[in-house]
């Protein structure tokens, strides 16, 4: 995996999982309830998105993908009644997230792409070389076509496991196994398309010269 690679799940984890993580348990430390614990949690994952939505200032097919999720979760997470319900919201929202990228598929344009150049090119350089064999290859864009095919199956299989084991295990231990179940699914899938992404462009630059390939 490229060093961006990694310094974005490093980034994830003390962003994104970190402080849902401490948020939860420092709440119950002090005697919090579990649904309020849960929903502070929540919260604090939320405000995390529209802070970074506001600070980039942008709105690209990879933002409108994390707002149409974290937005559904928002909403289910204020029509919830229990702290079982809450952590399922997050098994709800990986499905709903593999259900995009499994429709971004079936419309043409694979959404494993966008998510490759953001955290999968080393640099800019890369990131036009990636783009202009997208646009020149179909063996190339087939890779990332079979890569947003198993990123949309593998996480509905995960929320498929994750939401039985909420309501068979006490809340105070799937509040952290949870999130953790879903970062170690989301470094797998990372790993595997850091792999499966360079093998295709290797053997999409073996079809032909590289000069050609980076021809404008």
């Amino acid at each position: 995996m490229s060093q961006t690679g990694k310094k974005g799940i490093v980034s994830v984890v003390l962003w994104d999982v970190v402080p849902m993580i401490g948020t939860y348990y420092g709440c119950r430390a002090l005697g919090v309830s579990e649904y309020a614990a849960m929903l502070a949690a929540a919260s604090v994952g939320f405000l995390r998105v529209a802070y970074v939505a506001l600070r980039q200032r942008r709105f690209d097919g990879f933002a409108a993908f994390m707002a149409t999720v974290f937005g559904v979760g928002l909403v289910l997470s204020f029509l919830a009644g229990d702290e079982k319900f809450l952590l399922a919201v997050k098994s709800i929202t990986n499905a709903i997230a593999g259900l995009i990228f499994l429709g971004t598929c079936a419309a043409g344009r694979p959404a494993g792409f966008a998510v490759a150049k953001l955290f999968g090119a080393e640099d800019a350089e890369t990131a036009r070389r990636w783009e202009v064999l997208y646009a020149a290859e179909p063996a190339f864009r087939r890779v990332y076509l079979v890569m947003t095919l198993v990123w949309g199956i593998v996480l509905l299989m995960e929320s498929a496991v994750r939401i039985p084991l909420i309501y068979l295990l006490p809340t105070d231990v799937m509040a952290g196994l949870s999130s953790l179940l879903l970062l170690a699914t989301i470094g797998l899938l990372g790993l595997w398309a850091a792999w499966y992404g360079k093998r295709g462009e290797r053997a999409t630059l073996g079809l032909r010269p590289v000069e050609a390939a980076e021809a404008p």
